[in-house]
């Protein structure tokens, strides 16, 4: 497997809202939800899409916008539209000016709001997803991704909006699916046209310095590597290594081999709680359960057992 296919491998959504909102101009929705991934795009129409303070994004017929979640995510039919409803999940939208939940007088079927016949129709989806390896890719990529209509993305977004037509059995876990499935077109289709210069161990894999580590540490996290060992790997110099990494990923090498090393422990822990932790710690590169707790706790900042309750952790800094 690449780097992307570990990181992935183990991606599940649980618990997505997902909701299609028929408008006519002028009009402006604003999602606020805690949820880690915000995904909006254009079924019909079009709009603009800001993230927080950043600045307006212009989205047309198909295209997709993926924003990290907990900062308000604007939509509107300009930059300036009045917020007329807000979004918080699935069964939750109010009026900001009055407070009155419009959850019922909004919905027009299924998981549709708004005005039939309008003009613009708007997909929004919040969701939760399980696995730290893309806990890990997902935090090293900006935090709104826009994505232009392509043919790899397009199909999977209409078939998700006709499955917010109408309340079917089994729909939640339909639609959790079809979001990963959505999740990762999205993802790959924007990472085949990432800039080079967005610092992100996911968009450096194509560097001819960077990218033979990066496979390297990815698939064997328990080997003893060194700077040195990891630029042998490209068959460079070990400060033409050191520097080009920081400056490609955005940390040192060994900085991101840690942190990559406790989202695989991470994911073992959870997945297999009969694995005893000196176990765990040898199969990502440390000597002792001592020495990898140690770790555990300086990177994320909370002891492995924090690990088995599935609270997301901060991720800090480790000692290159």
């Amino acid at each position: 497997m690449d780097p992307i296919d570990l990181a992935l491998r183990d991606l599940r959504v649980t618990g997505s809202m997902v909701g299609r909102t028929l408008v006519d101009p002028p009009w402006g929705l604003s999602v606020q939800t805690d949820d880690p991934c915000v995904l909006a795009a254009v079924i019909a129409g079009e709009m603009w899409v800001t993230r927080g303070n950043g600045a307006p994004v212009h989205l047309g017929r198909g295209d997709v916008a993926v924003a990290e979640g907990g900062v308000p995510l604007r939509l509107g039919d300009t930059p300036a539209s009045k917020i007329d409803v807000v979004v918080t999940d699935r069964d939750a939208c109010y009026d900001p000016a009055t407070g009155a939940d419009l959850s019922e007088s909004c919905l027009i079927g299924g998981r549709t709001f708004g005005n039939p016949g309008a003009s613009v129709s708007v997909l929004v989806a919040s969701f939760h997803t399980s696995g730290e390896g893309f806990r890990f890719l997902a935090e090293h990529l900006p935090p709104l991704v826009v994505l232009s209509a392509n043919p790899h993305v397009t199909p999977i977004l209409d078939v998700v909006a006709a499955e917010t037509v109408l309340d079917r059995p089994g729909q939640q876990v339909t639609v959790d699916r079809l979001m990963e499935v959505l999740g990762l077109a999205s993802l790959r289709s924007w990472l085949r046209a990432a800039p080079d210069d967005v610092p992100s161990w996911a968009t450096a894999l194509d560097d001819a310095v960077v990218g033979p580590a990066l496979r390297a540490m990815h698939a064997e996290p328990g080997r003893p590597w060194t700077v040195s060992g990891l630029a042998e790997q490209s068959a460079v110099s070990r400060a033409a290594f050191a520097r080009r990494f920081t400056e490609r990923v955005g940390v040192a090498p060994l900085t991101h081999l840690a942190r990559w090393r406790m989202a695989v422990a991470t994911d073992l822990i959870r997945d297999q709680p009969r694995l005893g932790l000196s176990e765990v710690a040898r199969r990502v590169g440390y000597g002792d359960a001592f020495s990898f707790s140690n770790a555990y706790r300086r990177i994320r900042g909370v002891p492995p057992s924090r690990a088995r309750r599935r609270d997301p952790a901060p991720v800090g800094a480790a000692v290159d």
